[in-house]
């Protein structure tokens, strides 16, 4: 029976009949008018669109797709009823496909009892396509039934349509809205993160603290509670711990080799890994642990630090959260954050380029110039002790033109290396006061500390059998010591050191001076 007629045009003793079949109509378009009402979300209300039509066409299969036309992958597919056939095949695939074939297509349709295009698993069907605006469309498909499909089935199903399809129109907007609203939230966020640091990136901060407080604010970027950076060294091929956050750094010592656990895969093979098992990941290396017990990681994301094609180290993001996993979106975010820690590391390596000599590896002589009134600031303040100690090979010249400048590069570097093996780390400094002259700063020094310091690089120096070229060299050197006073000026401080450098020269050479053991008048260098 033709459902569409008017009622006027129903033959006399079929109008029963037809009344009823409208009514049944009429009550299908109230249940799928309530479910549009209830349901704003497209998954919901597609899985419960579903639901009814299998319920009242009483089949096995329902399936929809409804897609953008301009833009396939922004598309949503549902099927209720099927799964795997007996070969293997994911019947959704085949189907996904076919009704991709008819969608958007107006109001076209099939209705198909024997398919021979399908597989076993769907033998017959009903195929509706349909469009809501320009670019959205979609299709709806009931199959499976033991009674064969026909004109009526047809009319049913384009009801249903033509009652949900606004819905699924709205669901669909909505959902993208929301899709897009947490996208911009996600890189307003991340925009933050990047302003915030790159201010950071203009301070003059070691690379491990400038690291460790990009990884701090990464970690609530991406709400993380653990994380550690780990260093590549090449000579050995071995990733260390550098440091760690959330645990302490004593239990969260590793050693890997590239390519091995997690951290190592990620280095060698110059990608992230996304680890949803954690610790339970046959590949999951765990830490040396102390007399504590940890929570297991859960999450885990280890992204390669590769600078300038060099494979430098690997961030470690994990969570012990179960409720909690790190996304691939979110790992997309942390990979912002290992390019901002690649330019970290470039600008501290820049600027060791600018504060470092070239020959020798010292610190220059403006760098010297500024530590060492940041130290006579500190000894004022504190009224601590400080002083230096100026060195000047002697008869350098002279050297030079023996043995050639190739040679006096070679002296000046084995020199350098002499000093920076006898001062103390982290405290001491050393540095090339220009030509063959160099300056140590001794912070909490008396000029007797600096003196005995002074004597004993002397006297290794005089001592030392420099190779080279298959010559064996020897040189000497003169220092000249000076304490600080309260109330000194930087250019007496550094002049009184020259001083009693140049009495150490004229004196004989091949000995140290300080400053108040000089005589009252003293000849100014020249």
């Amino acid at each position: 029976m033709d459902l569409s007629l008017k009622l006027s045009n129903v033959p006399k003793d079929k109008k029963s009949d037809f009344l009823r079949k409208k009514l049944r109509e009429l009550r299908l378009l109230y249940k799928v008018d309530m479910l549009t009402d209830r349901h704003k979300n497209i998954v919901s209300l597609s899985s419960a669109t579903l639901r009814l039509a299998r319920n009242f066409f009483k089949c096995q299969t329902a399936a929809l797709l409804f897609t953008d036309k301009e833009a396939r992958h922004r598309q949503f597919y549902l099927a209720l009823g099927l799964e795997t056939d007996a070969s293997g095949n994911d019947i959704n695939l085949h189907l996904k496909e076919l009704m991709h074939k008819t969608v958007g297509t107006g109001d076209s349709a099939d209705i198909v009892n024997r398919d021979s295009e399908a597989s076993a698993e769907l033998t017959d069907y009903i195929l509706a396509s349909f469009s809501v605006s320009d670019r959205l469309c979609g299709a709806l498909m009931i199959g499976n039934r033991e009674k064969p499909w026909d004109e009526e089935d047809l009319h049913y199903l384009r009801s249903i349509i033509s009652q949900v399809d606004n819905g699924l129109e709205h669901a669909f907007l909505n959902q993208k809205y929301q899709r897009s609203r947490k996208l911009i939230a996600r890189e307003a966020r991340k925009l933050s993160f990047v302003y915030e640091i790159s201010l950071s990136l203009g301070k003059d901060e070691d690379f491990s603290s400038l690291c460790c407080r990009i990884l701090e604010s990464a970690m609530q970027l991406v709400d993380v509670n653990r994380c550690s950076f780990m260093r590549y060294d090449a000579d050995t091929d071995e990733l260390r711990t550098e440091f760690a956050i959330g645990i302490p750094f004593v239990k969260s010592q590793l050693t890997l080799k590239l390519g091995q656990g997690l951290a190592g895969a990620a280095l060698k093979e110059g990608r992230a890994i996304l680890s949803s098992r954690g610790s339970s990941d046959l590949r999951f290396i765990p830490f040396n642990k102390g007399p504590e017990d940890f929570p297991s990681i859960v999450n885990l994301a280890c992204l390669p630090l590769i600078v300038e094609g060099q494979p430098m180290g690997v961030l470690n993001f994990s969570s012990t959260d179960p409720s909690y996993s790190v996304t691939p979106d979110e790992l997309a975010a942390l990979e912002v954050v290992t390019h901002l820690i690649a330019l970290a590391w470039q600008k501290q390596r820049l600027y060791q380029v600018s504060i470092k000599d070239e020959l020798t590896g010292m610190y220059s002589f403006r760098f010297f110039k500024q530590r060492l009134q940041d130290e006579m600031n500190r000894a004022n303040r504190y009224e601590s002790l400080l002083s230096i100690v100026m060195f000047d090979i002697d008869h350098f010249k002279m050297f030079n033109d023996s043995y050639g400048h190739l040679a006096g590069n070679f002296v000046l570097r084995e020199f350098a290396a002499i000093l920076d093996d006898s001062i103390r780390t982290g405290i001491d400094i050393a540095a090339r006061f220009g030509g063959e002259e160099f300056v140590l700063i001794l912070p909490g020094t008396p000029e007797s500390g600096a003196v005995l310091v002074a004597e004993r690089i002397r006297t290794l120096v005089e001592n030392r059998s420099m190779e080279y070229d298959g010559q064996s060299l020897k040189v000497n050197v003169s220092g000249g010591i000076r304490q600080f006073l309260p109330g000194m000026s930087l250019d007496d401080f550094i002049q009184n050191a020259d001083q009693a450098l140049y009495v150490a020269k004229e004196s004989g050479r091949n000995q140290t001076k300080g400053f108040s053991t000089l005589p009252d008048t003293i000849p100014l260098p020249s």
